[in-house]
């Protein structure tokens, strides 16, 4: 993709539409542009996060196995964050995170990532909805798993 697809992709995402066209493209410009072919890890387990992945194109697969056997999968699509959450709590991943398909991705460094929320209000507000969004489905789901058993 060139900085123009890229600058596209990144203004559909809610996270990054409210973003000046300057800081987009110097978003663009200052993350590093990563492919993954399907079956390829994106992220170990237990690493400390770095940066942060966006999603532009394809689906991601995070997983965690049990030592009793087993585990839980989550897949995510377009759009998808990884690693804002391990950077905001200063954890390491919990997951093991794969392309379920071909996945193209732009990688956010930690310092830019931090730039961003420190300097552009829009941008943390997005982040915020993204991250309560994410949190309201994850209890949803554990409550109606809850209900089931």
């Amino acid at each position: 993709m060139s900085l123009d697809t890229d600058i596209s992709c990144l203004r559909r995402l809610p996270l990054f539409g409210t973003l000046p066209p300057p800081r987009l493209k110097l978003v663009a410009l200052m993350g590093q542009k990563l492919a993954f072919a399907a079956g390829e890890r994106i992220i170990h387990a237990g690493d400390e996060p770095a940066g942060v992945h966006v999603v532009l194109e394809g689906e991601v697969e995070i997983t965690q196995e049990h030592p009793e056997g087993g585990g839980r999968r989550i897949t995510l699509a377009s759009g998808s964050l990884l690693g804002d959450v391990p950077i905001l709590c200063g954890r390491r991943y919990l997951g093991e995170v794969t392309a379920k398909t071909a996945v193209s991705a732009l990688w956010l460094p930690k310092d830019l990532f931090f730039e961003l929320l420190e300097t552009i209000p829009d941008f943390s507000l997005a982040l915020s909805r993204d991250l309560a969004s994410r949190l309201y489905r994850l209890a949803d789901a554990a409550l109606h798993e809850e209900k089931m058993h």
